[in-house]
């Protein structure tokens, strides 16, 4: 089932053969975790930024309500989403790595297709 037009559809790590296949113009996001206090993070990088870019980034706190009780440690949990659009047919990967205290704790890579 294909998701609605208006929804952008989300690109996930499942294993070492992770493919997406998408048109010109097409645009998705990768979901990833960030707690800071705890020293957990993630970084992409695109190997051929010609073929997708990166065109934003969200992050919502998952306890905004625990950022405001006074002396609560570890309430900055977030979940991030990177936006991407393909810009020419071709393909690429998208390395991402899930970081703890600055190592790089696991990596995963997902090939890139973009038809015409």
């Amino acid at each position: 089932m294909k998701p609605p037009k208006d929804e952008i559809p989300r690109a996930e790590c499942k294993g070492e053969d992770t493919v997406l296949k998408i048109s010109v113009g097409d645009k998705f996001y990768y979901q990833f975790h960030r707690h800071g206090s705890v020293g957990e993070d993630a970084e992409f990088n695109i190997e051929d930024d010609s073929i997708i870019t990166h065109t934003g980034t969200e992050a919502e706190y998952l306890h905004p309500e625990h950022m405001k009780k006074p002396g609560w440690t570890g309430g900055d949990a977030e979940r991030g989403k990177w936006f991407f659009k393909a810009l020419k047919a071709g393909g690429t990967t998208l390395k991402i790595n899930i970081l703890f205290r600055f190592e790089v704790e696991s990596t995963c890579t997902i090939t890139i297709i973009v038809k015409p």
